[in-house]
């Protein structure tokens, strides 16, 4: 009982500051693609690979690690749950990157193949 009433004095403290503007600079940990990214205000992320949003989706990040300002961090035990943070992000770019080539050979054997792969970003 005593953990939840410093719980939510705390989300209070951190509600308060966000209404004041009094906070800072806010930045998120948040997991993509199974990599992490740490992103804050108007940031740009390049995710390699296969992802399906296409251009101009709205997405919202629901798998976030940590949250922290100036004053503040949360951390999440593994993900801080949805009820406590909003990430928004806009997909602004998808295009075709560089070639992945995998060459294979078997030496004496007269046994040589390349693989050409395009990534997408």
């Amino acid at each position: 009982m005593y953990n939840f009433v410093i719980f939510t004095d705390v989300i209070s403290k951190i509600n308060a500051q966000i209404e004041n503007q009094s906070h800072g600079r806010l930045f998120a940990i948040v997991h993509i693609c199974g990599k992490q990214f740490k992103v804050t205000e108007e940031d740009i992320i390049i995710i390699e690979g296969h992802w399906p949003p296409e251009m101009g989706d709205e997405l919202k990040l629901e798998k976030v690690l940590l949250v922290g300002g100036s004053d503040f961090t949360l951390f999440g035990r593994p993900i801080l749950s949805p009820e406590l943070v909003t990430v928004n992000a806009t997909v602004i770019e998808k295009t075709l990157s560089h070639i992945k080539t995998r060459f294979r050979k078997k030496r004496r054997k007269q046994y040589m193949r390349i693989n050409c792969k395009f990534n997408i970003i």
